[in-house]
């Protein structure tokens, strides 16, 4: 990754974390799982249509827990499922997962540009996936009725992604106009 810099003519230097820049970086399923945990996410592919798909997901899931093709794969069946509160968890953890190798701080709220341009210049897929972890984590919650736990998740991430690559703007207007309608509606009542 390369990344772009700014420099506005009113202010200083000013680094800009390019989250579209992934070039021949290896992405997080270039380090395959067990042939057992393949067989079994295959197995899942093969069973989705006849309800049978989750338990060789759990099982390959028990086997590679912290595995991010087995967490995206378990993520996408229970989204597909409509189970949004699974798939909030599962999602939970995969971005756990890419914090610890990224070094990020625990709470994301506290998450700086520079923390994530900052030594990653190769692991740009793992920075994007981090915050579309977030995002994804702000639909899931509107999904449940809960759409103003997901605004801080969006702000962070349209914080940390000031060219909006990862098109989050347009959902956390979407958001707080809900939040807006709501609360006229309660005040209403």
């Amino acid at each position: 990754m390369a990344l772009r810099y700014s420099y506005p003519s009113d202010s200083p230097r000013k680094s800009i974390v390019d989250l579209l820049s992934f070039d021949a970086e290896p992405l997080y399923f270039d380090n395959p799982p067990s042939e057992e945990v393949v067989r079994l996410l295959h197995q899942a592919a093969e069973d989705y249509s006849d309800g049978k798909a989750e338990a060789a997901l759990q099982l390959a899931y028990q086997l590679a827990p912290e595995h991010l093709m087995v967490l995206v794969s378990l993520f996408r069946y229970y989204f597909y499922q409509h189970r949004f509160p699974e798939a909030l968890n599962i999602s939970q953890k995969a971005r756990e997962v890419v914090r610890q190798k990224l070094g990020l701080p625990q709470d994301w709220s506290t998450l700086s540009e520079a923390q994530l341009s900052e030594g990653h210049e190769h692991d740009m897929v793992l920075v994007r996936f981090y915050l579309l972890c977030l995002k994804g984590e702000a639909y899931l919650y509107a999904r449940q009725g809960e759409t103003e736990k997901g605004i801080p998740l969006l702000e962070k991430v349209a914080a940390m992604d000031s060219k909006d690559h990862l098109g989050t703007t347009a959902l956390l207007a979407v958001f707080n106009r809900n939040v807006r309608q709501t609360d006229m509606t309660a005040a209403g009542d």
